[in-house]
């Protein structure tokens, strides 16, 4: 006689499972995991630590981000070694910088990086942003929103027609964004530590959206001022929750990025612009102010324009009013300036785009 085999207790489960059911399992735990993924160590809110940390709490977590790495290409260019901190003039005359976001300027002929079918910005905008920004003379331009390299070159030429050129330039491109970070520059850049797929901090998979611009421009007195500029999460998305605490999390990325800067070039004039979507009462910016660590601490500027007014960005949905463009610089360099600038309120500026132009002399 044959013995009856017992009988697997989970053979009528898994009779339930046809082939098409354990994939749509599958997929369903890969979609789980890319959201823990994405989510992970963004906070619902920032609690500051005692002290000058509001991102304290992760940094033993990773090591000190900033000190730039080089591959064999940019290692003849760009070695911290060769620039002598105290061969640096303490100051000289004022070297005047703009930043601009130049709302959606895009171009025929740009090589788009997304998905999205996008509209170039008219040409009577792009006439205005050009009048906005000559008019303030800078030597050093700033700017968020860009197309890219042929958005930019369309920009250099018209400003070029307002005898204001700029021969040394970057433009900071990154897959999946179509709004670029740039700087023009009258003076040579001489160290380009920018960053396109910058992980944001505890994360490897999830980068700063619009990467980090990091240049330095060295003036013909031998003055240096290293210049980082960054374009944090939109406030436009369905969960305002969640955009604002990946802003946050963005801040203290760029924050230890500027530790590291000025832990490996102390000394080194340091300024950082860009759009915060946030203004200075909220915590990306209180982030930037206070920095990850004392000596990491920035100084925010607060320009204002022809009526003493600060507001940099028009939100015609909400019919408000916001302080969203910030310019932060070293506690240093702050030292050496006599104002905090200025906002160009000019009549093109309405037509240029729906963020204002700020300035500021560095010296």
């Amino acid at each position: 006689m044959y013995k009856r085999r017992k009988k697997n207790p989970f053979s009528k489960l898994f009779r339930l499972f046809s082939r098409k059911d354990a994939l749509l399992v599958f997929l369903a735990l890969v979609v789980v995991f890319l959201l823990m993924e994405r989510y992970a160590g963004i906070p619902a809110e920032v609690h500051y630590l005692p002290g000058n940390a509001p991102c304290a709490a992760a940094e033993s977590a990773a090591p000190v981000l900033g000190a730039p790495t080089y591959t064999a290409a940019e290692a003849s260019l760009q070695p911290e070694e060769r620039i002598d901190i105290k061969a640096i003039p303490p100051k000289g005359s004022p070297v005047r910088f703009v930043m601009h976001n130049v709302h959606n300027y895009f171009v025929e002929g740009e090589q788009y990086r997304s998905r999205y079918v996008l509209k170039p910005k008219p040409k009577k905008e792009r006439e205005a942003v050009a009048d906005v920004i000559a008019s303030a003379k800078p030597a050093i331009v700033g700017l968020v929103e860009i197309g890219g390299p042929v958005a930019l070159q369309d920009l250099r030429e018209r400003l070029a027609a307002r005898h204001c050129e700029f021969p040394y330039f970057r433009v900071l491109p990154r897959k999946g964004e179509d709004r670029a970070l740039a700087l023009l520059s009258k003076y040579p850049i001489v160290q380009d530590h920018s960053q396109a797929n910058y992980p944001l901090m505890g994360q490897q998979r999830r980068k700063m959206l619009r990467g980090i611009l990091d240049v330095t421009i060295k003036l013909p007195d031998s003055r240096l001022y290293r210049i980082l500029g960054a374009h944090l999460k939109s406030r436009v998305a369905q969960n305002a929750d969640a955009a604002s605490a990946l802003r946050q999390k963005e801040a203290c990325t760029l924050a230890r990025y500027v530790q590291g800067i000025v832990r490996s070039q102390p000394g080194l004039p340091l300024l950082v612009f860009g759009d915060w979507n946030d203004s200075p009462s909220d915590p990306a910016v209180r982030i930037m102010v206070q920095g990850v660590s004392e000596d990491a601490a920035m100084v925010r500027l607060s320009p204002e324009d022809s009526r003493g007014e600060e507001w940099t960005h028009y939100y015609k949905g909400g019919k408000e009013y916001c302080v969203y463009d910030q310019i932060f610089v070293s506690p240093l360099l702050r030292k050496r300036m006599k104002k905090s600038g200025g906002i160009v309120d000019i009549p093109a500026a309405a037509a240029a785009s729906d963020h204002r132009a700020l300035w500021c002399d560095l010296r």
